[in-house]
């Protein structure tokens, strides 16, 4: 379930951390639904698990153009929506991106939209600089197989 990272910013500095949680649907008594997440140690199939990023600017300068890629581990699916802000997908490990509702699969006549299952990497592009000392957390939500 563990998911690697990768950065790239005109400044030094910048750190993340991983975490890997498991989302618990509640509801309420009135049948109000919200969910939960605590740390992910042990997931079943078809369970819900939430990858976040959450990074921070160690460093005196400002962090500018920032992109974080997070791959999307081969033992889960990507829920679709779960990714916000400026985000790009990639179905050949890393390659390329492309928007979601862009990103294909072969080319020519052959080219076909691809799947959520299909999905192995996921960037989002931080356009406003990361001041020292600043934080912020991305993420994405999968199914496990």
């Amino acid at each position: 379930l563990i998911s690697a990272f990768s950065a790239s910013a005109h400044a030094t500095g910048l750190k993340a951390t991983q975490i890997v949680e498991v989302a618990t649907i509640i509801v309420d008594m009135d049948g109000t639904e919200s969910t939960s997440y605590s740390q992910a140690t042990e997931v079943e199939p078809g369970e819900r698990v939430r990858y976040s990023l959450a990074y921070a600017n160690e460093g005196a300068d400002q962090a500018e153009n920032v992109s974080l890629v997070m791959p999307v581990p081969t033992a889960v699916t990507y829920v679709e929506g779960s990714a916000l802000g400026t985000v790009e997908f990639s179905a050949d490990n890393g390659r390329t991106y492309a928007a979601r509702e862009s990103l294909m699969i072969g080319s020519g006549e052959y080219a076909r939209l691809a799947v959520s299952e299909e999905i192995t990497h996921i960037k989002w592009a931080i356009s406003d600089p990361i001041a020292p000392a600043e934080t912020g957390t991305i993420s994405f939500e999968a199914v496990l197989k």
